[in-house]
């Protein structure tokens, strides 16, 4: 289980979509599909009918919380964790950071 971090200016939506895909990935151990075909958190439907990868894709924009995952993308900056709701829940998992903010 990974945290991400990751600055994220200048990405073309594309390329923060897939950035996202993979810290989603990450977060929640296991794959989650394309952008085209999305499956696990990735496939989150929102409230406008489109899947949490698919917004990122065509908005480059996000902010999502179900209460498990978090999940933020804009032009700086993609930010991907679990609440501490599920941090307590899973009784502080094994958890590692991938923060490149700070170099």
């Amino acid at each position: 289980m990974e945290a991400t971090h990751k600055i994220v200016e200048g990405y073309t939506n594309r390329k923060l979509a897939n950035a996202a895909l993979k810290a989603m990935a990450l977060i929640d151990d296991c794959d989650q599909g394309t952008i085209r075909n999305p499956y696990n958190l990735a496939s989150a439907i929102l409230d406008d009918n489109r899947t949490l990868i698919q917004t990122i894709y065509e908005d480059g924009y996000i902010r999502f919380n179900n209460g498990w995952f978090i999940v933020e993308a804009d032009e700086y900056c993609l930010y991907v964790d679990i609440t501490g709701i599920a941090h307590r829940e899973m009784g502080f998992p094994e958890y590692k950071m991938n923060d490149d903010t700070n170099n």
